[in-house]
């Protein structure tokens, strides 16, 4: 995602009453009249992102009059270092917005909606049941979803033509990857964007070795051979087959950067990007599957969602508002704009009819390959370790297998 100032619309961090006799917290405030203003905080990169998510603001009140929303929005890479500081404050938004690998890590700081789910009589059998999951822990559920969406391969059409590459197919090999890649590096461009970032990097070594960072038990399991060698592979894309370029240092928007830069030819990315892509880039993209490893093509699925903050002085009319946020009409308007394939398996067909050319056959084989992606509930510091080790590693400074057992070790448990 590319990187924007923070910003916040009609009201700041603290939503304000503006009517004496009302009542006012971080998360929202209660006018005299019974009117409520609620805090939401959006991850959101670039204008047309935000607008989309104004207009789902917009949404609630046009259904509940007295229900206001004020939206925040800030870069996804900053979103949940201040949702930390201020769930553990007690100064976080009423409705938090949650992604489903770091749910488990959040919880302390949010109100289970098992409750609110069955008092308000919400029929969740519409939802796709794996992204539900994902935003639950424990057995209870924190967030309604909004988005579900497996990690595809996004390529710049302009590049392939110029280089005389043929574009991918579905079900393409690690080979025909490798041997593309190796083709379009030329010319002060390359290949692909290599970097140590969760959802890319371990969908591209689970197709290639087969190896999950987590075991079905929510352990980590970052030091066997199979994930060794894969993340290897992957980092040896910049170190040694020189087909993606040098990793600068710790940033997480360095593949998209080089993306919409035009610098690299493909990256990997889910289907929640074809909104900003088709506003930020200047050229034509096309999607493809995560190439296939020996037992095929494989790749992982996650989401986001809304939920409600331990803190929020209005729950009931916080539900009221995530339930229109997550409703079959909003998520089919963001669909249709591209900026979420829905949660809601009845709409899911809309968001092809304004995603690039082919998309429906990318998609719907990568869905038929996806696995849930599975996390622990210390995901956030996992993910940042990766980072901070494995950037060396992918310009040839030490091993991947090291790295993994240092992160390993030093990971919470």
């Amino acid at each position: 995602m590319a990187v924007v100032v923070a910003v916040v619309i009609a009201g700041g961090f603290t939503a304000g009453c503006g009517d004496n006799g009302g009542q006012q917290s971080s998360g929202g405030s209660k006018a005299s009249n019974g009117a409520v203003t609620l805090t939401w905080s959006m991850w959101a990169s670039g204008t047309e992102d935000r607008d989309a998510w104004q207009k789902v603001a917009d949404e609630v009140t046009k259904k509940y009059p007295n229900i206001k929303i004020t939206l925040e929005t800030s870069p996804f890479n900053d979103y949940f270092t201040k949702l930390g500081t201020r769930l553990a404050g007690g100064s976080a938004p009423c409705i938090v917005s949650m992604q489903s690998l770091r749910t488990g890590g959040y919880v302390n700081g949010m109100l289970p909606l098992d409750e609110l789910i069955k008092k308000n009589s919400l029929d969740t059998g519409d939802f796709d049941s794996s992204i539900m999951a994902g935003l639950a822990s424990g057995g209870k559920q924190y967030a309604l979803p909004y988005d579900v969406g497996s990690l595809i391969v996004t390529y710049n059409k302009d590049l392939f033509k110029a280089a005389g590459v043929p574009a991918p197919k579905v079900g393409w090999s690690m080979a025909d990857f490798e041997a593309t890649a190796k083709k379009l590096t030329t010319g002060g461009k390359y290949g692909f964007a290599a970097y140590p970032i969760d959802l890319p990097m371990f969908s591209m070594i689970l197709s290639r070795t087969g190896a999950e960072p987590v075991d079905a038990s929510g352990k980590l399991t970052l030091t066997s051979e199979p994930m060794a060698t894969g993340f290897q592979w992957y980092a040896d894309l910049v170190a040694k087959a020189g087909v993606a370029p040098k990793v600068p240092g710790v940033d997480n928007n360095f593949p998209d950067t080089q993306f919409l830069n035009g610098n690299v030819a493909m990256k990997v990315d889910g289907p929640w990007a074809v909104l900003s892509l088709k506003e930020q880039a200047k050229f034509d993209v096309g999607l493809a599957t995560i190439p296939a490893g020996p037992n095929g093509t494989k790749t992982y699925s996650a989401g986001s969602g809304f939920g409600i903050s331990q803190s929020c002085p209005y729950p009931d009319e916080a539900f009221k508002a995530i339930s229109v946020m997550t409703s079959a009409d909003v998520l089919g308007q963001l669909a249709t704009i591209g900026r979420a394939y829905p949660a809601r398996k009845s709409v899911q067909n809309k968001w092809y009819e304004n995603a690039f050319e082919g998309a429906k056959e990318v998609l719907d084989a990568a869905n038929a390959s996806a696995t849930p992606f599975r996390t622990t509930s210390s995901w956030d510091q996992v993910s940042k370790l990766l980072a901070q080790y494995g950037v060396p590693v992918f310009n040839g400074q030490g091993t991947a297998a090291d790295v993994l057992k240092q992160v390993q070790q030093q990971a919470p448990a």
